[in-house]
């Protein structure tokens, strides 16, 4: 990859790193690559080596690279104008496809995921009269102040640094812990809990039979609001965690791949939510003081066609289907080759979603999830899988099937892996 790093070398005079984002080098402990195309499950490199990816790019490019439909939608719109800073007609498809996955009948639009959690948290204290929000271990809700924290036993802890001092009513319990849960709602001083049906950020996590359910149930006995984090698990099964589940939250947040990889963020709520953001509207002149919410860009007219053609014609309910049987024999063979090795391994399985639990049992909650995990051992399989021509996940998550995979894809997949196995198990 001498063209990769001679591009490094030339970027570090005008970004950190390197890169343009931090995390374009932090995410992985070996040079970064630099690409040239991409072009259904595959991307080739500067260098002209070509990778089969199960990254997906971290679920915004899940539906695949340069999709021919929706180069034909992006140049089209881009004819007409990609920004109008009014509403155009795509917003009643994309809202109407979001309430038949979700079952919520009012949305708003974001750029990303993080600002869709943001504008979730502001509603829900106003629709409350409450401040504090309720989290938990392990969780992922994008690059915000109040969530990039965690409990270790002694008070909040910063996940990152700049984030300043930790936010007053944040609290953070272990995931599946209803009885910690309940410690915190019957304060009623809680205004949202915020939670992903499925932890994806330290490999998966998945609730137990009653956690959902009781939480919904919960929120409701003590008139705090449920927002369920769909960023990730949207792309797992269709309708995500909410309707694999049969849970009726709140508010719904998501965004990532449902523009094809054009930015996007979602945010889905009842009816009576949708009161409160109507009775909020500020206006331009700061002469009425509305809630919080919005961004120049927001909902603009190419993210809204983007996602109307990948979630109408796209990401069908058959096609999840397949995307789901396709993750389902990844983790099989993930099982299968560690069982061939002697190794007593499990493969993370939700949907379209796989990966490596490194001990017998599954994870329950996050502390049991990091002590399955093995950042080296993700990092060496990283290496050797791009060595043989696969892009695998970045060590938090993954492999994942995505809509442009197929069975022969998998079993590339596998091979690898079992070629990696071998070397690793002989020594």
């Amino acid at each position: 990859m001498p063209k990769s790093l001679a591009l490094g070398t030339q970027a570090r005079g005008c970004m950190p790193s390197g890169v343009p984002m931090a995390w374009m080098a932090g995410f992985y402990r070996t040079p970064t690559l630099w690409v040239s195309h991409g072009h259904g499950a595959t991307f080739t490199d500067v260098d002209g080596n070509t990778y089969l990816d199960f990254n997906v790019g971290d679920m915004s490019t899940v539906l695949g690279y340069a999709h021919p439909r929706l180069g034909e939608v992006i140049g089209e719109q881009a004819a007409r104008g990609v920004q109008m800073f009014l509403p155009v007609e795509s917003a009643l498809a994309v809202c109407e496809q979001l309430r038949l996955r979700f079952g919520l009948p009012q949305w708003q639009f974001t750029l990303s995921a993080t600002t869709a959690n943001i504008e979730a948290l502001r509603i829900s204290r106003a629709a409350t009269g409450r401040q504090d929000i309720l989290l938990f271990a392990g969780k992922y809700h994008g690059q915000l102040q109040e969530t990039l924290w965690t409990d270790q036993g002694a008070g909040l802890v910063p996940e990152a640094t700049g984030l300043g001092a930790p936010p007053s009513g944040v609290v953070v319990v272990d995931f599946n812990d209803l009885d910690g849960v309940e410690r915190v709602l019957r304060e009623q001083r809680t205004a949202a809990v915020l939670v992903e049906g499925v932890l994806t950020n330290c490999g998966t996590v998945l609730p137990d039979a009653g956690f959902l359910p009781g939480l919904r149930e919960m929120c409701t006995r003590y008139g705090t609001l449920l927002v369920m984090d769909e960023t990730h698990t949207q792309f797992d099964l269709y309708g995500g965690a909410v309707t694999h589940y049969g849970i009726a939250p709140d508010i719904v947040t998501g965004g990532k791949g449902i523009g094809g990889g054009i930015p996007i963020g979602t945010l889905g709520m009842t009816s009576e939510l949708a009161s409160v953001v109507e009775s909020g509207l500020g206006d331009e002149l700061g002469e009425t003081v509305g809630i919080a919410l919005g961004g120049t860009l927001f909902a603009n007219a190419l993210s809204l066609a983007c996602a109307e053609v990948v979630l109408t014609e796209l990401m069908t309910p058959a096609e999840h289907d397949r995307t789901a049987r396709l993750g389902g024999i990844l983790a099989d063979g993930i099982e299968a080759a560690a069982r061939d090795h002697g190794l007593a391994w499990r493969a993370h399985r939700f949907g379209a979603r796989s990966g490596y639990c490194l001990l017998p049992e599954l994870p329950r909650n996050a502390q049991e999830a990091h002590v399955s995990l093995d950042p080296l051992f993700a990092d060496a399989r990283r290496v050797f899988f791009a060595n043989r021509g696969v892009w695998d996940a970045i060590s938090s998550s993954g492999p994942h099937a995505g809509f442009a995979h197929d069975t022969g894809d998998v079993e590339v997949y596998l091979g690898v892996l079992d070629d990696f196995l071998d070397e690793m198990c002989s020594r």
